[in-house]
């Protein structure tokens, strides 16, 4: 995921919690004016950290009142949540080398027991 699927997300988010078709949310839209309540906030804010792959931290929930602190909010995290990914997956390359290069070894000269 990128930044540009941020908007996306949003729209989808926003149309699954409120039953309404998001047309287009702009940025300086405020949140309340939506008619989106700090439940409906929560349950959009979840679905856009599944969709996306990341995790908002809980103090920076407070701050959201437009659209647009949500897009902002839920960018900061991205890249977080991807250097995160890449290490996992880093991380299991490097398994993956040492298993193989593991099974390359006669028994013999592993120190069998």
């Amino acid at each position: 995921m990128t930044p540009s699927d941020i908007p996306q997300v949003l729209h989808r988010a926003y149309q699954q919690v409120t039953q309404r078709d998001p047309g287009t949310l702009d940025r300086d839209a405020d949140i309340r004016a939506l008619g989106v309540d700090s439940v409906q906030l929560l349950e959009m804010i979840v679905i856009a950290e599944t969709e996306l792959g990341l995790r908002v931290p809980d103090a920076a929930l407070g701050g959201v009142e437009t659209v647009g602190d949500l897009y902002d909010m839920l960018g900061e995290a991205l890249p977080q949540a991807l250097l995160q990914a890449q290490a996992q997956a880093q991380g299991q390359g490097q398994v993956q080398a040492q298993v193989q290069a593991q099974a390359q070894v006669p028994v013999e000269a592993r120190g069998a027991r």
